[in-house]
């Protein structure tokens, strides 16, 4: 399918990797090295994996990006989803690490790999367990829909050459759990009630919806530009309803309307992330620059002398203030952005 349709003149014309392509000069300063280094010492499934690969992707480390991908493929399971270990209930998370794969194979001119996202895809298309108007479940454990999802599977299909479906399945999310009162993402939809599983505006969730959009803005066409602005009008309205939860302090409550909850660090380098990001790439106001440097001095403070950034509701049971692979990961490409508008 992808190695077919849409990659084949990429590795065509691909070119053998030279010693540009494996050093990221400048990037690493000592705290962004140990915050690397602690992210690869984690234990990973299959969304850590691939977020982690995708931090490589947007902070320009090649070498670090190809082989996190090739580690991907290896880890295929039998029914198509990537950076699989033992048992994973995941669905979506496993297209995350799709985009490293294929920037890889035209590097390398690695068939495997594109065949690797092939399998992937096939999978999503034709075995993932789908809600009877076609959104694909976030996991086995039940027929649910999570605003994780709006991450993991909808830009990274999109980025592989389906759009449209990519942007199908982000709607049909977005449908189910956004409340446009609150302008927050809900947790957890359930087929089977028809109704909210979990209908808290969980900190991390929303984390992983918002940058779900942007990610899905940038891999839609020049022929989606409808879409493209419509997705920026979503992203400005959930933007402006989780700044309306911000503490003084810049950080942010586990439920955002919860004072009585721990305070977390993961959706405010995600939303200094996007914010530097939409400023650089002229498709977000710079008004909200300050806010977000402050969300970054804020984040920073948390991370410790291992390069740890704590905070971060994390395994195994996401419930209290710990560390994850894609704290590190998204701590990484805030960083990236940040130099880019510091530099601009």
């Amino acid at each position: 399918m992808v190695g077919g349709a849409l990659l084949t003149p990429l590795i065509g014309t691909a070119t053998k990797p030279s010693a540009s392509n494996f050093c990221k000069s400048g990037f690493y300063n000592e705290q962004r090295q140990k915050v690397k280094m602690a992210m690869l010492s984690m234990q990973k499934q299959n969304w850590e994996h691939g977020i982690a690969s995708q931090a490589f992707v947007e902070i320009g480390d090649t070498q670090m990006m190809i082989l996190l991908a090739k580690e991907a493929a290896v880890r295929q399971s039998s029914d198509g989803r990537l950076a699989v270990m033992s048992v994973a209930n995941g669905i979506g998370d496993s297209a995350t690490p799709i985009e490293a794969l294929l920037k890889s194979a035209k590097i390398l001119n690695d068939k495997d790999l594109t065949d690797a996202v092939d399998r992937m895809i096939e999978y999503y298309f034709n075995d993932a367990p789908r809600t009877k108007e076609g959104y694909v479940h976030h996991s086995y454990h039940g027929p649910e829909l999570w605003s994780d999802t709006m991450y993991m599977g909808p830009p990274f299909i999109a980025y592989a050459g389906y759009p449209e479906e990519g942007l199908f399945q982000l709607l049909g999310i977005r449908e189910k759990l956004y409340n446009k009162t609150h302008s927050l993402f809900h947790n957890r939809w359930n087929e089977e009630s028809g109704g909210l599983r979990d209908d808290s505006f969980w900190g991390l969730g929303n984390a992983h919806a918002i940058t779900g959009m942007v990610k899905l803005m940038e891999n839609l066409p020049e022929k989606m530009s409808d879409e493209k602005e419509m997705l920026i009008e979503y992203i400005y309205d959930h933007l402006n309803g989780c700044l309306q939860h911000i503490r003084e302090d810049y950080l942010f409550h586990n439920h955002l309307d919860d004072k009585s909850t721990f305070v977390e660090s993961s959706l405010s380098e995600r939303l200094a992330y996007i914010i530097f990001k939409g400023i650089n790439e002229k498709w977000l106001d710079a008004k909200y620059k300050d806010i977000a440097l402050n969300m970054r001095n804020a984040v920073s403070k948390q991370v410790d002398q291992f390069g740890y950034v704590n905070g971060i509701p994390g395994p195994p049971s996401y419930s209290q203030p710990n560390r994850s692979t894609e704290g590190q990961a998204f701590y990484l490409m805030m960083e990236a952005q940040y130099d880019k508008i510091k530099n601009a």
